[in-house]
């Protein structure tokens, strides 16, 4: 990883595309009742005004069986972020799914992962599945930030300063679930430990074709 990270801008924003959302989708749906977690990667934009705006391009699943901080987890961050880096992206934000629907609050150990991103990159993020608001116009989400004053982390009430790239992208999530069951198909780092023949970070058997 870099040893200098980015100084966070005035004002940021991320654009969370469609391949990125399915997998993080896909993840949580594949292990309803086990926690699952992995990585965001993304790429900047050209800064538009005062803004910076950043595309969340894709998502590396890790895992479903520890989701703590093992040395596997560690092992498997580090080779995302090679992976990051041979895509031309880097490693923006995390996510974890609860195995217990109600529970909304990213845990400990993904506090202390979010917080060790920020320090390559200080606007990284964190979101968490959040089922009661599944629907065909939600993405499902409640973000979690770091505070930089008080190098705490906060769930937020709305997505601050996220957008999703196509609002009916959630839709169309459930529907390949549904109707496609695309989500048997995503593997994870722990499946790959199983089976070194499954491909946990490019995951395309698990895309629509369009996005592959």
């Amino acid at each position: 990883m870099s040893s200098q990270a980015p100084a966070a801008p005035a004002a940021v924003s991320f654009s969370l595309q469609e391949k990125a959302y399915l997998k993080f989708f896909f993840h949580a749906a594949k292990h309803p009742h086990a926690s699952v977690t992995g990585v965001f990667l993304g790429r900047r934009r050209a800064a538009e005004g005062q803004e910076e705006i950043w595309d969340v391009v894709d998502a590396i699943p890790l895992c479903h069986n520890w989701t703590n901080l093992s040395p596997m987890a560690e092992v498997g961050l580090e080779l995302a972020s090679i992976y990051a880096k041979e895509t031309e992206s880097r490693i923006v934000g995390y996510y974890h799914a609860s195995g217990w629907a109600q529970d909304v609050a990213l845990p400990a150990h993904g506090h202390h992962i979010l917080q060790s991103l920020t320090r390559e990159f200080p606007l990284a993020f964190a979101l968490v599945f959040n089922a009661a608001k599944l629907s065909a116009d939600s993405a499902a989400i409640d973000v979690v930030m770091i505070e930089p004053s008080k190098q705490n982390s906060r769930n937020t009430p709305k997505l601050e300063n996220f957008d999703l790239a196509d609002a009916e992208i959630p839709a169309r999530a459930k529907s390949l679930v549904q109707r496609k069951k695309l989500e048997r198909s995503i593997v994870d780092l722990d499946d790959y430990l199983e089976d070194p023949s499954k491909d946990w970070l490019k995951n395309e058997a698990a895309l629509p074709l369009s996005l592959v």
